[in-house]
């Protein structure tokens, strides 16, 4: 089961799918309850059990592609990168902050570090960046590196990027190891343990929450592992079809489904009484349904650009760069 970067797997999309709705399906009753308005508890029960699966399956999943992108020449690389990762998180990150209440003025730099809910794309634009340079390593160092620093790290920004480099450079170092990867997604008596783990750990964590803790990494690698060997087993079924394109268009969902969410709300607010219970399923189907219309209309422009650097730019680039004496003299 060897990955490319031109051959799609469809349970990775699935993967991403499903995790982009439980992302949604959060921030349905998330956004409005930071506004002020009254979560029930057993809200934040669910949500505190998924949450060591929910980003560190994203992450995991987003590294597998890793060593096959790593094959491409180093411009193509950064290049692609930069269209598809930095460009959309810097113009939904300006997006953001001017609607955000945070304080951070527009043009302080500090306002563009892992900007509110768009610190998932800040940390995989950070890993792809040093992904070339850790590429000689041997495959483990990284993340066993990864997740020694996120035991001693303090609480904060550097103890975050930590964890999920963790997953990030896990799942590139199963890619490289592909029957690892045929063992995990084919091999019940390895997933049934782990769901089991997993679904414990789940329901321990919903009572009592852990948050990007290092300790508990290895919980997150059994869902993980369960979830892999699920979604190999229903990757030709039809009614995944939704859940696959979702995970295909899983940059849209991410970064258009807050602002879609929080305008909602806005509009609506009243008519819930700041009830989060009643509004939830409906702020949920009116995310669901924008990221969706995105996503079908993103290969027009100019709305491809909301997601994508213009391909234009490189040739801008060049034309307005200085020309070398050399080729001044040959003109």
């Amino acid at each position: 089961m060897r990955l490319t970067t031109d051959q799609r797997m469809h349970w990775m999309d699935i993967l991403r799918g499903f995790a982009m709705i439980l992302v949604l399906a959060w921030h349905a009753p998330a956004i409005p309850a930071l506004l002020g308005a009254e979560m029930p508890a057993w809200m934040l029960a669910v949500n505190d059990a998924l949450l060591p699966y929910r980003m560190p399956m994203l992450m995991f999943v987003s590294g597998l592609l890793l060593p096959a992108a790593l094959r491409k020449p180093p411009v193509r690389y950064y290049w692609g990168k930069f269209q598809y990762v930095v460009w959309p998180y810097l113009l939904w990150s300006a997006l953001h902050i001017l609607q955000s209440d945070s304080g951070e003025p527009l043009l302080h730099w500090r306002s563009w570090i892992a900007t509110g809910y768009l610190w998932f794309i800040f940390f995989i634009a950070c890993y792809y960046l040093a992904a070339p340079l850790l590429a000689r390593l041997p495959a483990w160092v990284v993340p066993a590196a990864a997740l020694a620093a996120a035991l001693v790290l303090p609480d904060g920004l550097a103890l975050r990027m930590a964890y999920f480099a963790f997953f990030f450079f896990a799942g590139a170092a199963v890619s490289r190891s592909p029957r690892l990867l045929e063992l995990i997604g084919s091999t019940w008596w390895v997933a049934l343990p782990a769901g089991v783990v997993a679904t414990g750990f789940g329901v321990v964590s919903a009572f009592e929450r852990h948050q990007f803790e290092a300790w508990t990494a290895p919980m997150s690698v059994c869902g993980i592992v369960a979830a892999i060997y699920c979604a190999r087993r229903v990757e030709q079924r039809t009614w995944t079809r939704p859940l696959r394109f979702i995970g295909r268009n899983s940059l849209v969902f991410y970064v258009a489904h807050f602002p879609i969410v929080l305008g909602a709300w806005l509009l609506l607010r009243g008519v819930f009484d700041d009830s989060t219970a009643v509004a939830a399923p409906l702020l949920f189907a009116i995310a669901l349904a924008g990221c969706w219309a995105l996503a079908v209309l993103q290969r027009y422009r100019p709305i491809t650009w909301l997601f994508r650097a213009p391909d234009w730019l490189p040739a801008l680039a060049r034309r307005s760069a200085p020309i070398a004496p050399s080729t001044r003299a040959a003109a």
